[in-house]
């Protein structure tokens, strides 16, 4: 008597195991897994709902193609969702709701409003465990002046970005010190003064990792900052202006850390250390 094989018809995407889903998921952008991945089925809507997707975000990437109002996001939600007024912030908002507070890492655009205490105010109210936060220049004087009071609501940060050295630096350093005691990272540009060397030096002693790329950095606060942060392991201060590269006292500060690298005023080349 002849046997037949029932071959098992493979199950549906949709009612794939949500961990299996989710897993899938990781490959997907951000801007899919808001506008795309939820309108499939009720088991992707779970699935792209999923917080662990929403915890590391970096919106930096072709921002001003993605968000603004004339863009093919923008386009999805009023087509999707019948968003008439697509904004980043209320992106930001969305992405920040999905993840439920388990945001770990944080990269804003130049998109801010100004002042931008509205998307400020979120992220600090919804992002207690940012271990790395990368913060576009912020043009409203109130911004940079609010930004000290917001470091103490993110005790676990570990590494800060300022596109832009704010005026209120020294203070920001002083609130990193006291209130982030895993804080072991920081790159910023522009005009480090005495008050920001003497900032760093004094607030951030533990410093791992220190970025000046492209700033007005003078040789008395470069030495300053060398003397202080004497746990350093990777340096860089490459097309800064204010020393020169050459210079041996700079070179024998320097040479504590793992990896330094420089460009002085002028100079076209660079060293590293060891």
């Amino acid at each position: 008597m002849e046997t037949t094989t029932v071959t098992a018809a493979p199950a549906a995407w949709g009612e794939m195991e949500t961990d299996c889903l989710v897993h899938v998921f990781r490959r997907l952008s951000l801007d899919d897994l808001a506008a795309a991945a939820p309108l499939v089925c009720r088991g992707w809507r779970r699935a792209a709902a999923d917080p662990s997707l929403w915890r590391a975000l970096d919106l930096r990437h072709d921002h001003v193609a993605r968000f603004m109002p004339w863009g093919p996001l923008a386009a999805a939600f009023a087509r999707r969702y019948g968003v008439a007024r697509f904004t980043f912030a209320g992106f930001l908002g969305l992405c920040l709701a999905r993840a439920a507070g388990s945001v770990s890492s944080l990269a804003l655009p130049p998109l801010l409003s100004s002042p931008a205490a509205g998307e400020l105010d979120r992220v600090a109210a919804d992002c207690r465990s940012l271990r790395r936060l990368a913060l576009p220049p912020l043009l409203s004087p109130a911004d940079e002046a609010r930004l000290p009071e917001l470091v103490p609501l993110w005790p676990l940060l570990q590494h800060l970005e300022l596109q832009s050295k704010p005026s209120s630096f020294p203070a920001v350093a002083a609130q990193l010190g006291t209130h982030c005691p895993g804080f072991s990272g920081l790159k910023t540009s522009g005009s480090i003064k005495s008050e920001d060397a003497a900032a760093m030096a004094a607030e951030l002693p533990g410093l791992r990792s220190l970025c000046l790329d492209s700033s007005y950095l003078p040789r008395q606060e470069l030495l300053a900052i060398l003397a202080g942060c004497k746990q350093l392991v990777e340096f860089s201060a490459k097309n800064c202006v204010g020393f020169n590269e050459k210079d041996e006292e700079v070179i024998g500060r320097g040479a504590r850390t793992t990896g330094s690298r420089s460009e002085g005023q002028g100079s076209l080349t660079s060293f590293t250390t060891t």
